[in-house]
């Protein structure tokens, strides 16, 4: 059988993409801890300790926190599940995201700019759910310390990296998009 191997570019690793501007700065996190959690969320906050999901555009605190993406469902960040524990339990079901969704920071004061292009949302305008269509994707938006942090898809990763290298924001974006080999 041949190998076909060659033909396909490298995968990229979110936490190799890092693309500078003037005043704002992309960047790729490692892999974070996260969980997936729908039905009685008031339930699963008591009982995990967590403070209220935070909504669009919201600051989130460490160690673990929860966001909001639908009347029931929420994001826990910082908080491991293995898949064997998994499921359904006391009113909630829940799905370990950490291999699926990759986290990039967004800092500088031009961050929003990069929020705008992608986005259609009103920055003055806070909603409960902190999903989103970002750059045709689908997103989760919110502020964490100084930085906005963006979760997708782990495999839109290169395409995040390319869209925004593409736009006027990022001048030598193009090359810093590219794979890490």
């Amino acid at each position: 059988m041949r190998d076909r191997a060659p033909f396909w570019t490298p995968a990229t690793r979110p936490e190799d993409i890092l693309l500078e501007g003037d005043w704002i700065t992309l960047r790729g996190l490692p892999p974070l801890p996260q969980v997936m959690v729908s039905g009685d969320l008031d339930a699963y906050r008591a009982a995990h300790d967590l403070p209220e999901a935070v909504g669009l555009l919201a600051e989130a605190e460490d160690p673990h926190y929860a966001v909001r993406l639908a009347r029931r469902r929420m994001l826990v960040v910082g908080t491991e599940l293995s898949p064997r524990d998994a499921g359904w339990s006391a009113g909630c079901a829940t799905s370990p995201m950490t291999g699926a969704l990759a986290a990039f920071e967004i800092t500088g004061p031009r961050a929003m700019d990069l929020v705008a292009r992608a986005t259609a949302l009103d920055p003055y305008r806070p909603s409960p759910s902190a999903a989103l269509l970002f750059a045709g994707m689908q997103g989760v938006l919110y502020r964490h310390g100084e930085a906005l942090r963006l979760h997708i898809d782990r495999g839109l990763a290169a395409y995040l990296a390319n869209w925004a290298a593409a736009t006027s924001l990022f001048p030598d974006g193009a090359d810093a998009a590219a794979p890490q080999t």
